[in-house]
């Protein structure tokens, strides 16, 4: 049975000041629509889950583990788990980016 919906149905949910998120998920793996507003600060944090990360729009600062990489439209990552990671928005321009997490957050529901 095909579960479907649009990005612009779904509830967003205020994560922290400055970043709204919105959730989509099945049984096994979720998928996350991030907006983060400039001046936003970043959230330095590990989640035992494997996390794709794709930027929409915007430029971000990430910072995985040891690394600190710059990010802009189109990029993909990877965040190991149990990595501790964070992103900062470079600039003015609003980040939209969208995470893939396996299994599922339990914390995002």
């Amino acid at each position: 049975m095909a579960i479907l919906s649009n990005w612009e149905s779904l509830p967003g949910v205020v994560a922290r000041q400055g970043v709204v998120r919105k959730v989509f998920s099945g049984n096994n793996s979720m998928l996350a629509l991030n907006e983060l507003k400039a001046g936003t600060k970043p959230n330095l944090h590990s989640h035992p889950e494997e996390q794709l990360t794709y930027i929409l729009s915007g430029k971000a600062e990430f910072v995985l583990g040891e690394e600190v990489l710059m990010l802009k439209a189109g990029d993909l990552l990877l965040v190991p788990p149990g990595v501790p990671h964070s992103l900062k928005v470079i600039g003015d321009e609003t980040v939209l980016n969208v995470d893939v997490f396996s299994p599922i957050r339990e914390d995002y529901r």
